[in-house]
């Protein structure tokens, strides 16, 4: 099993993204923000493993997750 893993990470990850940037498309059509939220949780757990440290992609994170967790009113 680990060696399959191993040997198909970069499609594991692949299919992982694209799973997530559909659930992003999916999530803006939608009237509702629980699935906003749900979402956000996602793309912060994903940012916690992330090797992408530098300041840009910091920032771009960040803008990811105001987009997905707006400020309650």
């Amino acid at each position: 099993m680990w060696n399959w893993i191993v040997t198909n990470w970069p499609y594991i990850l692949s299919a992982l993204f694209g799973v997530v940037v559909v659930a992003s498309i999916i999530v803006k059509m939608t009237p509702t923000t629980k699935d906003d939220s749900f979402l956000g949780k996602i793309v912060s757990f994903i940012d916690h493993f992330s090797l992408a440290k530098t300041a840009n992609d910091k920032k771009l994170i960040e803008i990811a997750k105001e987009t997905l967790n707006p400020p309650e009113k």
